[in-house]
């Protein structure tokens, strides 16, 4: 066994009070030196009402392994939950972590080949397992794993999904629908339109669209079935350096 599994290991034998603020660090040491981070800010909302319903913030930045680090926030109704995030050069991930301290939720899990292990509290109830998957990319947020598909020009990817309602895995597959202009913050902007949606008999139950920039690859825009769109609302870059 090597050094970082090694480590890994013997972190989820720690007690949930002292892992809270140990991931952060083991997650760190996988990832190497973090630079200058890309700092998203995005809004939920009816597009019939204009009601917001949450909204979320995320940063973004490359690390010296050549991957990246993302910190997720969301927050509904008072309470936040929090997801980071250990990408490789390709936006797929490889480890991540939950916590949503009131739901007693603080979870991590890890890519290993084919499987991916989970461990920690969910929902107040200890959580251990392995889900088999194939060599398919897992994008536990396609917002920020499809980014290099669309950068990619490629019509079709398929991938691995992660549902964290239910800690399972579904086969997943986006469309890439071609350029268009859409308005994001009362401007226009050039975007790439994503379809993706469950890759089995479930389609028809789940579909979302996506739009990223076409210029970078950035996610923009998404639209539910429900008529609610999430929107980028401002971004902003933070310089920083190993």
């Amino acid at each position: 066994m090597n050094l970082p599994k090694k480590i890994f290991e013997g972190f989820l034998r720690l007690r949930a009070v002292r892992r809270i603020a140990a991931i952060s660090v083991l997650l760190w040491m996988f990832a190497g030196p973090v630079f200058a981070a890309h700092v998203l800010y995005y809004k939920t909302y009816h597009s019939g009402t204009g009601e917001i319903f949450n909204r979320f913030h995320c940063s973004i930045a490359r690390n010296s392994s050549g991957g990246y680090q993302v910190h997720w926030v969301i927050e509904e109704n008072g309470i936040a939950t929090e997801v980071d995030y250990a990408l490789n050069e390709n936006f797929e991930t490889m480890r991540f972590r939950v916590v949503n301290l009131p739901e007693q939720t603080d979870y991590v899990g890890e890519r290993r080949n084919n499987y991916i292990f989970i461990r920690g509290q969910f929902k107040g109830k200890k959580v251990e397992h392995g889900i088999e998957i194939d060599a398919r990319p897992l994008y536990y947020n396609p917002k920020i794993g499809l980014t290099a598909f669309v950068q990619s020009g490629r019509k079709e990817e398929k991938f691995w999904g992660f549902q964290n309602r239910e800690l399972k895995v579904y086969p997943m597959k986006a469309t890439n629908e071609g350029p268009e202009t859409i308005s994001v913050g009362g401007r226009d902007v050039e975007a790439i339109k994503v379809h993706w949606t469950v890759d089995d008999f479930r389609s028809a139950f789940f579909k979302r669209t996506y739009w990223f920039r076409q210029a970078d690859g950035l996610y923009l825009k998404q639209k539910s079935s429900d008529g609610t769109f999430r929107e980028l609302v401002s971004e902003e870059r933070q310089s920083g350096a190993p």
